[in-house]
């Protein structure tokens, strides 16, 4: 199945089931919530879940464009670390609860997708023994289903507000991608796809129960981009179809190939990850600055154009990157493509602002890091912020690959 297909059987699958089809909300969550950027299908239901608004449909399914600012470093260095990603999810308002969650999970998962039943393997929360029963009664076996502390299946925001025990659906890839012995052993080999969130309690914002929500609620979260992985058969996120059409433009660019050297493979996941991931923060309305929500946009633009020319390439890049997001997905978001003039407009400036003193500051870390006996100057970090704009962690990310 290629993307646009998987988001579809999803849809309707929960359609079909009595679910509201609701799109996608923007990137720039309510002040309310708490939150940087929507990092959750859920966060728009959050008034519903709280009791705050009452839910104007019991059931719903949505296709959430995502982001998470933890993992920015990581994008590139690993086979799966995304800042922008893809949430399948559907939700119930206090209508259905875990049965059917997990009984609709497993049916979508085996037969909707096709993934044999025998690579499954679920993890519960250590308490829940009546969620172990539904998966048992579903004919996962026992030796399948592990069960895991808050750390791992316990989910909230990250903000105060609701939270809830869950159990994740893993796939086994084989054993070329590790050891046996399933997710808690390595999460490689047995990947997550899917996380069915019993939505329960009210948290404070350090993940502190509060007490029980009004009702008992279904948050469900299914990464689009790793059910491509799996359903495509492929090593990475980054081999799927989703991020083709990015990497062919990198590529082009770049006049090299993915494979061919690890540093290299490096800077081109950097360039179509980042350009798919900003294009979309534009397009909501998000500009780059130097605090907040902007300065994630500004550091990744940078990031972004740094790679570029680590590569080799001294012309501008992000128009070309944008111009490929925006038609890969903007059938299924259609403010990309109405938000086109200004999110090049956006883009394009602040990659000429950046670049024009990039060489310059590149030569300064440069003989900086030869002078340099294990540590980076205070100062010289400093002025690479203060004079050349190198956000501090384009610094220490420079630093760590000069050892």
């Amino acid at each position: 199945m290629e993307g646009w297909q998987i988001r579809e059987t999803f849809l309707r699958f929960f359609e079909e089931r009595g679910h509201r089809r609701v799109p996608s909300a923007s990137l720039i969550p309510p002040p309310e919530s708490g939150l940087l950027l929507t990092n959750a299908g859920m966060n728009q239901f959050i008034p519903y879940f709280l009791g705050h608004a009452p839910a104007p449909y019991d059931r719903a399914t949505s296709v959430q464009k995502c982001f998470r600012t933890n993992d920015i470093e990581n994008v590139g260095r690993t086979d799966r670390h995304l800042t922008l990603f893809e949430m399948l999810g559907n939700f119930s308002f206090g209508d259905y609860f875990k049965r059917e969650s997990c009984g609709w999970g497993l049916e979508l998962v085996t037969e909707g997708f096709g993934i044999d039943p025998g690579r499954l393997w679920v993890s519960v929360y250590e308490t829940d023994d009546e969620t172990i029963d539904i998966w048992l009664d579903l004919g996962i076996p026992r030796e399948r289903i592990v069960r895991r502390g808050k750390d791992d299946n316990y989910w909230w925001t990250h903000a105060a507000g609701p939270a809830g025990p869950c159990s994740e659906i893993f796939v086994d890839r084989g054993s070329r991608y590790g050891d046996e012995g399933g997710p808690a052993v390595d999460e490689d080999r047995y990947l997550e796809i899917w996380n069915h969130v019993f939505m329960q309690d009210e948290v404070d914002e350090r993940a502190e129960r509060r007490g029980e929500l009004p009702a008992k609620n279904i948050d469900t979260g299914s990464s689009l981009e790793r059910v491509a992985t799996v359903l495509q058969d492929k090593a990475t996120i980054f081999e799927t179809d989703i991020f083709q059409p990015l990497f062919a433009v990198a590529e082009s660019l770049a006049g090299v190939r993915q494979g061919e050297d690890e540093r290299t493979d490096i800077s081109l996941r950097v360039m179509a990850e980042h350009g798919r991931a900003t294009t979309f923060l534009i397009a909501d309305g998000v500009q780059p600055s130097n605090e907040g929500r902007g300065y994630v946009l500004r550091r990744m633009l940078r990031r972004l154009v740094s790679h570029a020319r680590r590569l080799g390439i001294e012309r501008p890049v992000i128009e070309e990157l944008a111009e490929a997001t925006i038609a890969t997905f903007g059938g299924a978001y259609p403010e990309l493509v109405e938000n086109r003039a200004y999110v090049l407009q956006v883009a394009t400036s602040e990659e000429e602002r950046f670049g024009g003193t990039l060489r310059q500051g590149m030569a300064l870390f440069e003989d900086a890091i030869g002078r340099a006996s294990g540590t980076l100057p205070g100062e010289v970090v400093f002025k690479l912020h203060d004079t050349f704009g190198f956000p501090k962690e384009l610094t220490r990310e420079l630093v760590e690959d000069a050892g």
